[in-house]
């Protein structure tokens, strides 16, 4: 099977623009240097995640709500941004009370 005409194989794909639209020069070595470190975290972050959603559904359970509800609730405290998810509330409470759907 041929390659598409304009496919450059053998070139190496292009750098990350940065803040200044200038391409940045690919270097490997920080991700091989990194890569278990990495794939580590990675795996970590599963683990949490998946320990974070049982915890979410325990407490929702034991409170009779929903565990959206809770989770949302959670990461609006823990990323600081209560009031936009109230002012959000508040809004979707307003269409649901005064518009029949």
């Amino acid at each position: 099977m041929n390659a598409p005409a304009d496919v450059n194989i053998g070139k190496r794909p292009r750098g990350r623009l940065d803040s200044d639209q200038q391409e940045a020069v690919i270097k490997l070595e920080p991700v091989r240097d990194r890569i278990e470190t990495l794939v580590q975290l990675y795996n970590d972050s599963q683990v949490a995640a998946q320990e974070f959603g049982e915890a979410v559904k325990e407490v929702a359970e034991e409170a009779g709500l929903l565990a959206k509800s809770v989770r949302k609730f959670v990461v609006a405290v823990a990323c600081e941004k209560v009031e936009e998810q109230k002012r959000q509330c508040e809004q979707l409470s307003l269409l649901f009370d005064e518009i029949e759907a």
